[in-house]
């Protein structure tokens, strides 16, 4: 039956939609095979089992690339096309020249998905043929990571632009803090190897929110759209994505809450030690009265304690108040990480601790082990690290839209400030980049020691374009006029004697024609957001930029707007981002 459908060509294609549930956008479609309705190979499990019995699934496999493309019309499945591929038939050379031929007949940008579910038996030429087919346009995903073989050796060898997590690892991921452990460490490392995450076989809300909040923003599965010859609909995807405004970030504690056992104070400590007897993973035992947060209960003292002569005896029957422990870690779980970060550098016996717990505006709400978050505070710190500007050091553009975001999430009210120089370019001709740079070091030290309070954030975007970000009142009681009197008076310690005495420099400007430039000065574009006036860091962004513009044809080089006074497109807040 099987070579009767291939030879009349009844096989056709269904694209499952992957979306952008950060940007509302549409990545692409993966292909999926399907036989006639109503026949016994409809499915694609039938359709390949048939193929391996009969010696054909390398030709099922080239046929539904070729159904793939001819099926697929750009103009109305608008983004990218997926289509799963085993590796080892990519070595070979009628398959590797068909790819080429497809990719020269669409106007499609394909993805080759190498599935996980191959052994990959010439990790060489595989390497060599991604290699040429990546330079004739084609891109590279790596398909159902964690479930086969040494995916992070081909992964590593590949270098893919798309990573899509197995969805045993989706599955329920928001009931199971070992899955979300795994996960959030593939998000960090596909960070660092510049590809994008994209969870496969999201069926529930509750599983695309928490994929969210670990930074996941790319997802595909049944809640998402089942695989069809029809687009996603567009209020599908605004309906999926109405709350997104919402989710908490990867850099928030939230994600790392987990459930555990809770006893009342008054539970006997017979049945405390049932529960660490019964389940070795636990750690802790959160004492919880009235949804408070009474104390804590930890095994090793516990067990200590009961193993003890006649400690058993002793404490069975009594309440489980009498051996809580009240030298708990508490934290709220809108705080952000830095305060997690701070609460146990200041406790010496943290690993002591073992667990933080956790309420929410007062209401016990889970725990966080200490070596979770411990690992998390080194993963953003080398993420920012990555992210921060080589010369001075401080966060750049992706922690400042981060620290944005959170903001706008927290529903604050704070002010964005970009500071440009002006006329840096002549002054960096004349004196040369090693003077150039200097000059944005100190400028950077300059804005470090005015904005020092703990709620200030002072990134560099790059050149000589800073931003700082501030609570309204923290500028409020800091007239931007103090520190334009600091830059007046410390700047002429970066100019030669008889360019002080011409109040400036001759050199060449934008037209060609050399003309005076002035000593340098900065101006400052002040934005302030307020909650609901504005929901993301792109527009911010662009509010900023237009202000510095105004400022820099203003008399005294500041340019002040309340956020949701002026109108910016959404083009052109993506255009600055």
């Amino acid at each position: 039956m099987l070579i009767q459908l291939l030879e009349n060509n009844e096989l056709i294609s269904v694209y499952q939609p992957i979306v952008d549930t950060y940007r509302a956008s549409i990545i692409g479609y993966e292909s999926l095979v399907r036989g006639p309705e109503g026949c016994a190979l409809h499915t694609p499990s039938a359709l390949f089992h048939e193929a391996a019995m009969h010696g054909l699934v390398d030709s099922l496999e080239m046929h539904c690339t070729h159904n793939a493309v001819a099926q697929f019309k750009p103009e109305q499945f608008h983004g990218q096309l997926f289509i799963n591929t085993n590796p080892n038939l990519l070595c070979t050379h009628d398959f590797a020249e068909q790819l080429f031929a497809l990719q020269r007949t669409t106007t499609a940008q394909i993805v080759i998905e190498l599935s996980e579910q191959h052994a990959v038996t010439q990790l060489n030429k595989l390497k060599s043929v991604v290699h040429r087919l990546r330079i004739a346009g084609l891109q590279f995903a790596i398909d159902d990571l964690g479930a086969g073989h040494s995916s992070l050796k081909l992964w590593a060898e590949i270098r893919p632009e798309y990573v899509k997590i197995d969805r045993y690892f989706v599955q329920d991921i928001h009931l199971n803090p070992y899955k979300r452990e795994f996960v959030q460490h593939i998000v960090t490392l596909a960070k660092n190897m510049h590809a994008t995450v994209i969870a496969e076989g999201i069926e529930k809300i509750e599983e695309l929110r928490q994929v969210q909040k670990i930074g996941i923003f790319a997802a595909q599965g049944f809640f998402i759209g089942r695989p069809s010859t029809e687009v996603l609909a567009e209020d599908r995807l605004q309906s999926l994505l109405h709350h997104d405004h919402q989710v908490e970030r990867y850099d928030s504690l939230h994600s790392l809450i987990e459930d555990t056992t809770i006893v009342h104070p008054l539970r006997p400590v017979a049945d405390v030690f049932d529960y660490f007897q019964q389940n070795k993973r636990l750690v802790a035992i959160p004492v919880v009265a009235n949804k408070k947060i009474k104390g804590i209960i930890r095994r090793g003292q516990f067990m200590e304690l009961m193993s003890s002569n006649f400690g058993h005896a002793l404490y069975a029957n009594k309440p489980a108040e009498l051996v809580m422990q009240t030298n708990i870690l508490v934290i709220d779980a809108n705080a952000p990480i830095e305060q997690a970060s701070a609460l146990l550098t200041d406790h010496e016996d943290t690993l002591d601790q073992q667990v933080l717990l956790i309420h929410k505006n007062g209401i016990y709400a889970g725990i966080i082990a200490v070596p979770s978050l411990l690992r998390r505070i080194t993963e953003l710190r080398i993420q920012n690290a990555r992210y921060a500007n080589p010369l001075t050091l401080l966060p750049g553009n992706v922690p400042l839209s981060k620290e944005i975001d959170r903001r706008l999430a927290d529903n604050s009210v704070f002010q964005v400030l970009y500071f440009d120089l002006n006329h840096f370019k002549p002054y960096n001709d004349v004196y040369g980049y090693h003077q150039g740079d200097l000059i944005i070091k100190w400028f950077s030290r300059l804005l470090q020691n005015t904005f020092c309070k703990p709620s200030h954030y002072v990134g560099h975007i790059g050149g000589d374009d800073f931003i700082v970000i501030a609570n309204e009142e923290d500028v409020a009681v800091l007239p931007l006029d103090h520190l334009k009197l600091f830059f007046i008076r410390e700047i002429n310690d970066f100019y030669r004697p008889e360019h002080l005495e011409n109040g400036g420099i001759i050199a060449r400007a934008r037209d060609g024609r050399f003309q005076r430039f002035p000593i340098l000065d900065y101006s400052v574009g002040v934005v302030t957001v307020t909650p609901g006036s504005i929901h993301s860091h792109q527009e911010v962004a662009a509010l900023a930029a237009d202000l510095k513009g105004q400022a820099k044809r203003s008399k005294n080089g500041i340019a002040v707007r309340q956020s949701h006074s002026i109108q910016v497109t959404q083009q052109r807040a993506h255009q600055i981002s």
